[in-house]
């Protein structure tokens, strides 16, 4: 580690004295699910909400980093280098390095240790004080330069990310929206889509062959007799690399609804032209090369692929009675200032183990959610530019599990696991007055060649 204290001097973006927009209260009672027929989602891969949507400026009220001074430490066990790396509004197109987003290393970003004592954790008083991201950049690519290791903190100007940001301007931001897992993709992607990950706290095999047994979303969708699809650009196998979603689990396998429930993503833009999406749409991106956002995938690309996925929604026979949520399963190891809520349900009792490191075991009991991620609530029946902060209702926060609770309500499906109980949901956002003034078509993405 660098010894030395050498301060980055960051010129942030003033305050943007932009009019927050009305308010539109939501359906009432159950008017809301009139509205509703069709649910589409969109998992991206591995940004934070700091880095990748803390430097809109449509919103004055948007917690990220225009207004917040948030700077790390090249070693976070060396008081003495409190805030010598800060950031800026300088990310690149392609971030020269993939993060560390293990549990083990998120401990490390989120505590300044490999190890927090989780009881401590559990009781309040071991605090998540999110200054060691830099550190764990460090330490993981064994970098002493300060300026490849404050990629993992710097983030994008609203310019960068033209089409999320018209997204959002159009639409429901969500800035207080945690992964479910302090750790990497397909744990959250589990809880996404089951309310647990069955103990898993890393990307192990099991995902690669139909390997969990826990009740997800599709089986249960199954049993209620409502349509769905995972549509994919992913792969189908072990050694492959990620698997759909939809392919983790045991079930999918043995009712054979891999062959019926998972397409090719060709079928999703067939589909949305012909208006014969099905009333639960899965959309899972490549990963990890030109769809994902996730490195080295550039951003560019990213913002192209969600121009894509929002323009065959959006102009598809069934845009009237859709909603269309956009979320990024995990952080990706990249910096974010608000710490995750703990001493949260996890979904079973399962804890994980893993070495950390300084060679030394963590284990984790799932009882903490996971860093901030960018989200988007879209529809014709949503408020334009609309921030939503902390969830209000089930007395939870918003996470990946807040889908499972919505679609619980939606269509009278039984709760999957208590996390699922907990998270707040969102019906309260669809309002009364259908919207005829969202965009057919988004910007092009930022040119950076």
């Amino acid at each position: 580690m660098i010894a030395t204290q050498i301060a980055t001097v960051v010129a942030l973006s003033s305050l943007v004295l932009a009019v927050p927009p009305i308010q539109i209260h939501g359906a009432s009672g159950s008017d809301w699910k009139s509205k509703i027929k069709n649910v589409v989602v969109l998992v991206e891969e591995n940004r934070s909400f700091d880095t990748f949507a803390g430097g809109l400026s449509y919103n004055p009220t948007i917690n990220g980093l225009l207004h917040h001074n948030y700077c790390n430490s090249m070693n976070a066990s060396d008081p003495s280098q409190h805030d010598d790396v800060c950031a800026g509004p300088r990310a690149n197109d392609v971030a020269a390095d993939d993060p560390n987003h293990s549990i083990s290393g998120v401990n490390m970003q989120l505590f300044s240790t490999w190890h927090p004592d989780e009881a401590l954790v559990d009781a309040g008083s071991e605090r998540q004080n999110m200054r060691g991201f830099v550190t764990e950049q460090s330490v993981t690519y064994n970098t002493f330069n300060k300026t490849r290791a404050a990629e993992v903190v710097n983030y994008y100007t609203p310019d960068q990310i033209r089409v999320f940001g018209a997204m959002a301007e159009n639409f429901v931001l969500f800035d207080r929206w945690f992964a479910s897992v302090p750790g990497p993709t397909n744990p959250n992607r589990a809880y996404l889509t089951s309310g647990t990950s069955h103990g898993h706290g890393k990307n192990d095999n099991a995902f690669n062959v139909y390997g969990l047994p826990q009740r997800s979303i599709f089986q249960q969708l199954s049993e209620a007799n409502i349509t769905w699809m995972n549509y994919q650009n992913s792969t189908t196998g072990p050694g492959l690399g990620f698997n759909p979603d939809a392919a983790f689990y045991e079930w999918t396998y043995n009712s054979g609804a891999y062959k019926t429930n998972i397409a090719p993503l060709d079928q999703f833009y067939a589909d949305a032209k012909a208006g014969t999406l099905p009333k639960f749409t899965y959309i899972n991106p490549e990963c990890c090369e030109y769809q994902s956002f996730h490195p080295p995938s550039p951003i560019t690309l990213g913002e192209n692929f969600i121009k894509g996925i929002y323009e065959a929604v959006r102009n598809s026979p069934q845009w009237n009675e859709t909603l269309f949520i956009l979320t990024f399963d995990e952080h990706g190891g990249f910096g974010d200032h608000v710490p995750p809520p703990v001493n949260v349900p996890a979904g079973d009792d399962l804890t994980y183990t893993e070495v950390a490191h300084d060679g030394k075991n963590i284990t984790f009991d799932f009882k903490r959610l996971g860093v901030r991620v960018p989200t988007l609530l879209i529809s014709p029946w949503v408020g334009k530019g609309v921030v939503e902060h902390k969830g209000s209702n089930n007395g939870g926060e918003y996470s990946h599990t807040s889908i499972l609770a919505f679609l619980q309500e939606l269509w009278g499906l039984d709760t999957l696991t208590p996390r699922v109980s907990y998270s707040s949901t969102f019906e309260h956002l669809i309002t009364d007055s259908y919207r005829d003034d969202t965009p057919a078509e988004l910007p092009n993405p930022y040119p950076y060649n």
